[in-house]
């Protein structure tokens, strides 16, 4: 836990621009703006949704959660919920596997089909999901039904669902 005054001294270790993306979430979350998402916060954060919640599901949110739920809080809470994701150098690692010509990119279609059908199995709405922020790029090469092949920038892709965890360690 942060120490007295807040302090946040384990964010050094952490990769900033993902902690930045907590930060603006912990924001909208935040919708009073006094430093701490209260359950009034996430009942209305729900609403602006459309999704009415009850007293008893917000609580149950809140069941086990240190109080007040400042940023410090906040932000302890989603990277030990998250401890699990691999930092960007394994994942990257782990996608340079359909790169064999060592590119940069990987066939979208493949690693597509990839997925789905070997291990933990994704469905292929999952896989689209999982493949929704991936930066996609267009040819040259050609698809068997003359399109053009969709390829991923991978290392930008490893970016976008790597941890947490810093990988450069300066």
């Amino acid at each position: 836990m942060p120490g007295p005054g807040g302090s946040m001294d384990y964010l050094k270790d952490l990769n900033q621009p993902k902690v930045y993306e907590l930060k603006k979430a912990f924001c909208l979350f935040d919708l009073d703006g006094d430093g701490v998402i209260s359950e009034q916060d996430l009942r209305n954060t729900f609403l602006t949704l459309g999704v009415e919640m009850s007293e008893a599901e917000i609580g149950k949110m809140f069941d086990g959660v240190v109080q007040p739920l400042n940023l410090d809080v906040f932000l302890l809470l989603v990277l030990q919920r998250a401890n699990g994701l691999a930092p960007m150098d394994v994942m990257v690692n782990a996608l340079r596997f359909w790169d064999k010509a060592n590119t940069g990119f990987i066939d979208k279609e493949k690693f597509k089909f990839d997925i789905m059908s070997y291990g933990d199995r994704f469905t292929a709405e999952e896989a689209e999901e999982a493949l929704a922020d991936a930066a996609v790029t267009r040819g040259p090469q050609i698809t068997r039904d003359g399109q053009l092949l969709e390829k991923i920038d991978y290392l930008d892709f490893a970016a976008n669902i790597s941890g947490f965890q810093r990988t450069d360690h300066k």
